[in-house]
């Protein structure tokens, strides 16, 4: 610690070993077990953002909330008549709602689950996947 007048100061290497010696600490309580297993987290985290939202597929059409869910999920997007593809969800094309027709979904890496399917309404589009594996 260093120390600034009377007043004392955590270095950021201090607050790493304090942080670790709590996370330690948390790890030996039976009560906490998502505290220790990270996948619970990021299972849950995921699962969060595959989540459909039914109104909001109501208020904005399938595409517009399928494309926010695809982002979200780190997937890509390419609509019919761009060759580009969409990959910022802050920078979603603005516009009519029927103006963007998703044509191709590029979910190399992304975190989309089959739970979220529901987004992508009954319509074709092409979709690639890497990492097929990885897909629940």
């Amino acid at each position: 610690m260093c120390c600034a007048g009377s007043e004392q100061r955590l270095t950021c290497t201090d607050q790493m070993m304090l942080f670790g010696k709590v996370s330690q600490q948390l790890c030996g309580i039976k009560k906490l077990p998502w505290s220790c297993d990270s996948r619970y987290f990021w299972g849950w985290l995921n699962a969060v953002f595959n989540k459909v939202d039914y109104d909001r597929i109501r208020d904005v059409g399938p595409d517009r909330a399928a494309s926010e869910w695809l982002l979200r999920c780190g997937a890509m997007v390419r609509y019919h008549g761009q060759e580009r593809w969409q990959m910022d969800y802050n920078h979603l094309p603005t516009g009519p709602l029927d103006k963007y027709k998703i044509q191709a979904i590029d979910a190399t890496n992304s975190c989309i689950m089959s739970i979220g399917f529901d987004h992508m309404g009954n319509y074709p589009v092409i979709l690639l996947i890497g990492n097929a594996d990885d897909l629940q």
